[in-house]
């Protein structure tokens, strides 16, 4: 369930760990630096406003937070509580943080909305998918074996203590994780005042403020396209804007695409979209919902979609394109049908 695809047109990454001034169409400077974080490259780019030592103070701050909550909810690092109820699995409980609990909550809640289809749990198998040198396509004997430790509904929480109901199972935090992340980074930005700002999480983008009195404008990459080529863009303030893709890490074998957005249900990469984009009002929410659609697909999707209020953009696995709110708009590139565009808001 990790993924990342997002490009945002009006974010322009650095070096890593490299801060820059710069001012873009004439507009006011803003102050952009990127850091690796959880797994990823993260970008923050804020409009000082003549505050400039401040707003280095406060981008200092919002990486640090960052970089607490990856140290928290991290299943690598064995003194978590999180790497330590994946060890306890099958067995004792586990005392767990007040802020590890709700967010463990929260994804328990998210995997009965998406009947599944997001699973905190889906670390159960993740040893038999690998997107590296040592990728191999597992038998279906083994997808099935390691199938059976995906069970949402497993993870157990009573008071501020937390189990896996059988051995074998794990949870793994990163399909909402960065989302929530991204969330609090966001909002120490806005606390220090500074309201005008992008944070990105590699793909999970939350937009405050304006850039320079306009909206911060992210662009959707076409999922088979060159990097950077883009579906279109859309305007976003006060939001947040997630896409998850089968473009990111795959593998082909034998004409068949093995990507890394595995459906908790079958144990198999998720065969219905190539590419979904969500925008809502927390990056949390963004960043769950992109991969519970993704593996819905574009009826089911769309339908979890509209009860969550968010809008989405669902590209197929026809590459048809079906498109509320904010993505109607988006013009498809050839290749990519524009039928099946949803008109809700």
């Amino acid at each position: 369930m990790w993924r990342r695809a997002l490009i945002g047109a009006g974010l322009v990454a650095a070096a890593i760990g490299a801060r820059y001034w710069t001012a873009d169409g004439g507009g006011a400077a803003t102050l952009k630096e990127s850091r690796p974080l959880m797994g990823t490259l993260w970008s923050i780019e804020v409009a000082p406003h003549g505050r400039e030592a401040e707003a280095r103070a406060a981008v200092e701050r919002a990486f640090a937070e960052a970089a607490r909550i990856e140290a928290l909810m991290s299943e690598w690092r064995p003194e978590t509580a999180v790497a330590r109820i994946n060890a306890a699995a099958g067995g004792d409980w586990v005392e767990v943080p007040d802020e590890l609990r709700a967010i463990l909550e929260r994804a328990i809640a998210y995997g009965n909305k998406s009947s599944g289809a997001f699973d905190v749990t889906w670390r159960g198998m993740g040893r038999i998918w690998r997107y590296d040198d040592k990728f191999r396509t597992p038998s279906k004997k083994e997808v099935e074996g390691a199938r059976g430790n995906v069970d949402y509904r497993g993870l157990q929480l009573e008071g501020n203590k937390a189990r896996l109901a059988r051995e074998g199972m794990a949870i793994g935090l990163g399909g909402i994780a960065k989302g929530y992340a991204v969330d609090r980074t966001s909002r120490l930005l806005r606390e220090a005042g500074f309201a005008d700002s992008i944070v990105a999480g590699a793909g999970d983008i939350l937009a405050s403020g304006t850039n320079d009195g306009a909206p911060w404008r992210v662009g959707i990459q076409d999922p088979r396209g060159e990097r950077g080529r883009l579906l279109g863009v859309i305007d976003v303030s006060g939001a947040a804007v997630s896409t998850s893709g089968d473009y990111e890490r795959f593998r082909m074998v034998g004409g068949v695409r093995y990507h890394h957005i595995i459906d908790p249900r079958t144990g198999w990469p998720a065969r219905e979209s190539i590419s979904v984009s969500v925008k809502a009002a927390s990056s949390e929410q963004a960043d769950v919902l992109a991969t519970a659609i993704f593996v819905l697909g574009a009826e089911k999707g769309l339908a979890l979609a509209d009860a969550e209020g968010v809008d989405v953009l669902i590209i197929d696995a026809a590459g048809r394109r079906h498109a509320t709110g904010a993505f109607s708009a988006i013009v498809a590139r050839p290749g990519l049908g524009a039928s099946g565009i949803g008109g809700r808001r």
